[in-house]
């Protein structure tokens, strides 16, 4: 479903054309850029009270509407596994070197084992404990990403999004690049997240948010879903 910028009215299917990026709205008689409006669409039949099995929606508690997902994979027994064998590995041969008479440049040369070790281990803990939360309120997208009240908190103006998709980012497992859900700003800049989300979670994200922006009373002309 795609909307008129202008009076919000749906663009049925034989008002737009995809080849000519053309989109005609019957009710105030104006052309639109079709690919400038498709950035929002929703689809059709999307229901955000059934979110696919992993997202749990938040009823509004004064905090605004929100949403709950996790990171949990089953790849995360495979890092459990490189974890405990990097740990052992690394663990042995820096106490050896911090323990004996090596010299400094030696010790040190063993910190970065260590961070890594620490990387392995932040990774499980979020795979196992982890979690994002989305709340729609005041016209804004917020987000945590953390454990617990730790994590980091993000925030975008609705009226300042500029396309809502599901794209591939620059990392890649077995020559396959991952996706993610990407929020692109007026200022050009883009955001991802999501990237450990099965295809379903992140095209329901995606109508959710799209949703969000097209009922957000505070968007500018020529930029509703």
């Amino acid at each position: 479903m795609i909307y008129c910028p202008d009076c919000r009215e749906e663009i049925p299917v034989e008002d737009f054309n995809v080849s000519t990026d053309v989109a005609f709205c019957r009710r105030c008689g104006k052309n639109h850029r079709y690919s400038e409006l498709a950035d929002f669409e929703v689809r059709a039949g999307f229901r955000p009270d059934r979110p696919p099995r992993g997202i749990r929606v938040l009823p509004d508690d004064g905090t605004g509407e929100g949403i709950v997902f996790r990171y949990f994979s089953h790849t995360v027994w495979i890092l459990c596994f490189f974890a405990v064998f990097w740990s052992g590995i690394t663990g042995t041969a820096t106490v050896a070197v911090w323990t004996g008479n090596s010299p400094w440049f030696a010790k040190l040369f063993m910190l970065p084992f260590q961070l890594i070790e620490i990387g392995f281990l932040f990774g499980i803990a979020m795979m196992l404990f982890g979690r994002s939360e989305l709340r729609f309120r005041d016209g804004a997208l917020e987000m945590f990403s953390g454990i617990g009240r730790i994590g980091r908190r993000r925030r975008w103006e609705l009226a300042d999004i500029r396309k809502v998709a599901v794209e591939p980012i620059n990392m890649q497992q077995n020559c396959r690049r991952f996706e993610a859900v990407t929020i692109v700003t007026a200022d050009g800049r883009r955001r991802f997240f999501g990237r450990n989300l099965d295809a379903e979670k992140q095209q329901f994200l995606v109508n959710l948010i799209r949703q969000k922006i097209r009922l957000n009373d505070s968007r500018k002309s020529g930029y509703w879903a």
